[in-house]
């Protein structure tokens, strides 16, 4: 069996509260949306969201720590790694919770703001439970309010979506950063443990929806603002964009998918 767990920013960290709520609650839809109803979805929060969503799978769980408030004159970098480390803390509980309660074979973690392929769990309930996991390189791009996304070939490298592995080897994507906590973008563990190459587009991330800690619309509009788009490295940054992203448009078929709807 396959468990989502889902690690939720407190209300006292988010910047819009009610914004926030609507997008975790679409990422429920989308994930308890699966074809194959033998999962279950572990949400991990400091305040219980008011969404109107129900669903007989999903369990809260309290997270009885703190959370990441700002203090008075910290840098952006200090308030990221908390935040990354409140991620990495909730992710834990959710798995223990997980492993004490349910019969589970694999853990994926999903951030609150993002969507999964419907198909999810009957690929891994399906798998022999002989692979110790899977990194999703395949997934989409969306930005918020737009009428289509781009498929990208570095999925796991991007998104927090991504990850399914079995619960004892989640220890190691602890740690191993100075600043995420909690690195989805491993894809070969201690020992050599390999993880497997999902085999169709897994998941929607979302970005710059207002509640994205990381990937909010200035950073966005940072990481694309560069000087020289006609000399040779710029030319090659635009060659590597084209290679690793391809323009699709929001679909029927990607819509009932990934249970995919606009605010």
């Amino acid at each position: 069996m396959l468990t989502f767990v889902i690690p939720v920013k407190s209300e006292k960290v988010s910047s819009d509260w009610s914004q926030f709520c609507r997008l975790f609650e679409r990422t429920l839809m989308s994930v308890c949306n699966q074809t194959d109803a033998n999962f279950k979805v572990v949400v991990v929060c400091h305040e219980l969201p008011p969404v109107g969503f129900k669903h007989n799978n999903i369990y809260y769980i309290h997270a009885d720590f703190e959370p990441p408030v700002p203090r008075p004159s910290e840098t952006k970098e200090s308030i990221t790694k908390r935040r990354e480390i409140d991620k990495g803390e909730k992710i834990k509980l959710g798995v223990a919770y997980a492993k004490e309660n349910f019969n589970t074979d694999y853990i994926m973690t999903v951030d609150s703001d993002d969507f999964i392929s419907n198909r999810l769990a009957a690929y891994v309930n399906t798998s022999g439970n002989d692979v110790n996991g899977w990194h999703i390189k395949r997934g989409y791009i969306y930005l918020e309010g737009k009428n289509h996304l781009f498929l990208t070939r570095k999925f796991s490298d991007l998104c927090g979506s991504s990850i399914i592995v079995k619960p004892d080897l989640i220890e190691h994507f602890f740690g191993t950063d100075p600043i995420f906590y909690f690195d989805h973008k491993l894809k070969v563990l201690n020992n050599n443990i390999i993880l497997s190459e999902f085999p169709f587009a897994g998941g929607i991330y979302s970005m710059a929806n207002g509640e994205n800690h990381w990937m909010s619309f200035q950073t966005l509009k940072g990481l694309n603002n560069h000087t020289g788009w006609f000399s040779k490295q710029g030319i090659n940054r635009i060659y590597r964009k084209l290679r690793n992203y391809s323009f699709r448009f929001l679909t029927p078929r990607i819509q009932k998918e990934f249970s995919f709807h606009k605010l």
